[in-house]
């Protein structure tokens, strides 16, 4: 019996199939955790979420901002980007079953039994993991009430950069879904959300950090397992911190690793 944390599949079920047999994954015993984003720019998300549907009972993972935009298009909200390549999973008999799977998932997933927490972007710096854990509640509570279209439509935007400046449900959900699903950099000082420099930590202004790098950053009390910065490459510097996109959307490698030992297993893309 095993369990993995899988990083950004992003629709890439050539590379995911291998990684499936590199892992000689059992879904009769066995369990994969995936760090969001299973779907968008790869070959086939159609197929990937249809092997999701299939092993529910094997897989769980997180939210993504590749999977909310999905929900955001699904329900009329947002117009398919042709780059995201998902209009045959919109047009599937399946996509109604991924909708109410996707609705069901959490921004974050804490695993003591593993010492791990699993989030697709990272931890906001001035959030323990009971604060984080908390917060998070109302965006789960709003995605599975009957009104969840609505809650999506308010969930795009930059602001509030702060989770002190949030006033209303709609801003707080905005913030929470902003730093779990598209952080990269902070303010140093004030550790507000930066949105508009996205490349490696080595080149970003001096006003700025990688989440992982802010002073005085909260104790998760975790190791954090994240996805969504593909040009890291697994690099982070920091064995409280494990980045499992190593870009096999971008003809990277696909990333592993194994709760019970820290295994990291990867395959090569297809592209």
């Amino acid at each position: 019996m095993a369990s993995y944390v899988v990083g950004d599949v992003q629709g890439c079920w050539g590379a995911f199939q291998r990684l499936l047999s590199a892992l000689e994954f059992n879904p009769r015993k066995d369990h994969m955790i995936f760090s969001g984003d299973l779907i968008a720019r790869g070959e086939d998300s159609t197929t990937v979420m249809q092997w999701v549907l299939d092993h529910q009972s094997a897989c769980s993972a997180v939210l993504g901002n590749h999977d909310l935009n999905f929900l955001a298009v699904a329900s009329g909200i947002r117009k398919a980007n042709p780059k995201d390549k998902t209009q045959p999973l919109l047009d599937s008999p399946i996509c109604r079953d991924v909708i109410n799977w996707y609705r069901r998932c959490s921004l974050a997933k804490d695993l003591p039994e593993h010492n791990a927490l699993v989030v697709h972007a990272g931890v906001w710096p001035e959030f323990d993991r009971v604060t984080l854990l908390k917060e998070i509640q109302l965006v789960h509570q709003r995605l599975r009430a009957d009104d969840w279209s609505e809650s999506v439509r308010s969930m795009y935007g930059n602001e509030p950069a702060h989770f002190d400046k949030a006033k209303t449900d709609d801003e707080k959900a905005r913030f929470l879904i902003n730093a779990c699903t598209r952080m990269r950099f902070v303010d140093q000082k004030s550790l507000a959300l930066d949105f508009d420099f996205k490349d490696v930590p080595e080149l970003a202004p001096q006003n700025l950090c990688a989440w992982m790098n802010a002073p005085n950053r909260l104790n998760i009390d975790r190791q954090i397992l994240f996805g969504h910065w593909a040009s890291l490459n697994g690099r982070v510097n920091n064995n409280e911190i494990v980045a499992l996109d190593t870009g096999c959307v971008w003809g990277g490698y696909l990333s592993a690793i194994r709760l019970e030992d820290r295994r990291l297993i990867q395959v090569a893309s297809c592209v």
